[in-house]
C-alpha cells in the first residue's frame, strides 16, 4: 500500500474486495480485543480460510487469497 489508511478505512477496504470475490470477513471478540476471520462462500456452508488480529493483516490476507494488486 503506497498511502496510509486508518484501521476502520483498511478493514472497510478487506470487506470490500472479500465480498467482490465471493468470500466475507467476520468478527470474533477475544480476552486481547477482535479477531478477524475470513471465510469462503459455499453452497452449504461457509468454508474457513484464514485468520488476522489486525485490520491491516486481514487486508493482507485477503489480498493474497483472491489476488487482488
Amino acid at each position: 500500500m503506497c498511502r496510509r489508511h486508518s484501521p476502520a478505512q483498511q478493514l472497510t477496504e478487506a470487506k470490500q474486495i472479500a465480498k467482490d470475490h465471493g468470500y466475507f470477513v467476520g468478527e470474533q471478540p477475544t480476552h486481547k480485543g477482535l479477531r478477524y476471520l475470513l471465510y469462503r462462500k459455499q453452497r452449504d456452508r461457509s468454508v474457513y480460510v484464514g485468520w488476522s488480529g489486525s485490520p491491516e493483516g486481514i487486508r493482507k490476507l485477503v489480498c493474497k487469497v483472491t489476488n487482488f494488486k
